[in-house]
């Protein structure tokens, strides 16, 4: 977008409704209001993609080009539960089986900085969750905002997430580790031409509880235009044996682990967000803390969804 382009569409974004309080309501950003309003700034896993087959036929550039005059509308939702059987206590030979589940319903608002197409302010709905406890909490967090940016190949970099003052603790969790959980498997692209039926690797390290090397294998199933099909194929390797409990210092060791999974993508070229996607991950783990005779036997799975709201 050329500095006139932008500069026209900013000033058609900004209306009052006072003298005094201009509001961004445009299609695009006038701003990155999210690197400026105190929102909390969140890393994520650099990523690093190479082409393993450039696929058949006439190879074309996979050109991220954001669209300035509309805004993006999707919902997503998460998913995560873990199952565990422990030792009731230290000494004991008896075991305890526990199952833990957040899922999270999130509508999204995404708009691209109007003279920055690698940044995107999100407006953040109602979220919505099956849990009776968190529900209740989550109407609060109506109104919120975050934002993203972009490195090449549409891999997001950075999140700023910020929180309704009024939203309590386990909503603002919740709502950060929803989308945080989407981000660590954010779909790149290459940044060199590509064709129909083309793979390319991506690898990430995701700092967690465990940190694991994901590998991230993506075929280019068909193109239309700037809309791409994507199946992805994803594997998870710790990177050594070390378990953070998490809220704790105390740490546990990794004797077994695995995690793998399989999604679909739609993704368009004009927009920085999945248009619809599903991913679905499972695997499990042993842990050993101070009797070896006596691990902690874990079964995860993690999905997500995108989808469009209108």
């Amino acid at each position: 977008m050329s500095t006139a382009a932008a500069a026209l569409v900013v000033a058609a974004g900004l209306t009052a409704c006072s003298s005094e309080e201009p509001v961004d309501d445009g299609p695009c950003a006038a701003t990155a209001a999210s690197k400026t309003n105190g929102a909390r700034s969140i890393n994520l896993p650099d990523t690093q993609v190479s082409v393993v087959s450039p696929g058949q036929g006439e190879a074309k550039p996979l050109t991220v080009s954001p669209d300035a005059g509309t805004r993006q509308e999707v919902t997503l939702e998460t998913s995560s539960t873990e199952a565990s059987i422990a030792p009731t206590a230290k000494g004991s030979d008896k075991n305890e089986v526990q199952k833990t589940q957040q899922q999270l319903v999130t509508p999204l608002t995404a708009r691209i900085v109007c003279d920055d197409p690698t940044s995107l302010e999100l407006g953040i709905g109602a979220p919505t969750s099956k849990d009776t406890d968190l529900a209740p909490l989550l109407t609060d967090l109506d109104g919120s905002t975050a934002g993203l940016s972009f490195a090449a190949g549409m891999s997001p970099t950075r999140l700023r997430l910020k929180p309704n003052d009024s939203a309590q603790s386990p909503a603002r969790s919740s709502l950060e580790q929803s989308l945080i959980g989407a981000l660590d498997y954010a779909v790149p692209l290459p940044t060199t031409p590509v064709a129909p039926g083309a793979t390319w690797r991506a690898v990430r390290t995701v700092s967690a509880a465990a940190t694991v090397t994901q590998t991230m294998t993506v075929t280019l199933v068909s193109r239309k235009g700037d809309v791409l099909d994507l199946d992805v194929t994803v594997s998870e390797e710790p990177v050594n044996s070390v378990f953070a409990i998490p809220g704790s210092d105390a740490k546990l060791h990794i004797s077994r682990y695995s995690m793998s999974g399989t999604g679909s993508f739609v993704v368009d070229l004009r927009r920085l967000l999945p248009t619809t996607g599903t991913l679905t991950m499972k695997g499990g783990r042993e842990l050993v803390g101070d009797d070896p005779n006596r691990p902690i036997l874990q079964q995860n799975e993690f999905t997500l969804a995108w989808k469009k709201s209108k």
